[in-house]
């Protein structure tokens, strides 16, 4: 087992990544494509709210949801306030490498190697819908972050798809359809779309 800290991470294990109001860090919509935002958002025991800390370095990590299988990655790269974070096929790039720092009080905070900036929320919000995105460090409450194991049982589950209620009918040639949440964050729909964001 790797420690940081007073942080232990296992590396077969899943977490949730919480924020002080005990919302946690999802993958918008559950949605499997690259590019796909991380928000804020009310925990369902739902596999695309859980994460795995993959080990990428001395005390670095990759952070990989459990149901679309792809890593926490800064949209184009962008190591300025405000780039957004979402999710990305695993790449050998420092933009999807974290550092597990503890801050106190059982929280730790989430910096990007490549940027030197930790995790954040778009204006300090803290509601459902809010974006992820990295800023520099100014030790705010909203870059302070619960990692909590995902129980056994939750885990023993077979991850599907969301049941239908939760979903419409997908347009012709659409990937799948969102869910009923209301979508408070755009998704990039390809390395092409990637961008960074300045709405802090």
């Amino acid at each position: 087992m790797k420690k940081s800290a007073q942080t232990i991470l296992r590396p077969d294990a899943f977490y949730t990544i919480a924020a002080a109001n005990g919302r946690v860090l999802e993958v918008a919509d559950f949605n499997t494509e690259n590019g796909a935002s991380v928000r804020l958002w009310s925990y369902e025991g739902q596999p695309w709210q859980q994460w795995q800390f993959v080990e990428a370095g001395e005390d670095e990590y990759r952070i990989k949801n459990r149901f679309t299988g792809k890593v926490m990655d800064l949209a184009m790269s962008g190591v300025s306030n405000g780039t957004w974070v979402h999710q990305w096929s695993q790449t050998s790039g420092a933009g999807q490498r974290w550092q597990v720092v503890e801050a106190g009080g059982g929280r730790v905070k989430l910096r990007n190697v490549l940027a030197d900036k930790v995790m954040d929320l778009v204006d300090m919000r803290v509601e459902n819908g809010a974006q992820a995105q990295i800023w520099q460090d100014v030790s705010g409450e909203n870059q302070l972050w619960k990692l909590d194991p995902v129980p056994e049982r939750l885990l023993e589950k077979n991850i599907a798809p969301p049941p239908a209620k939760a979903a419409k009918a997908p347009a012709k040639g659409a990937r799948a359809a969102k869910g009923t949440r209301t979508q408070t964050t755009k998704k990039s729909g390809g390395k092409s779309a990637r961008r960074t964001s300045k709405n802090k």
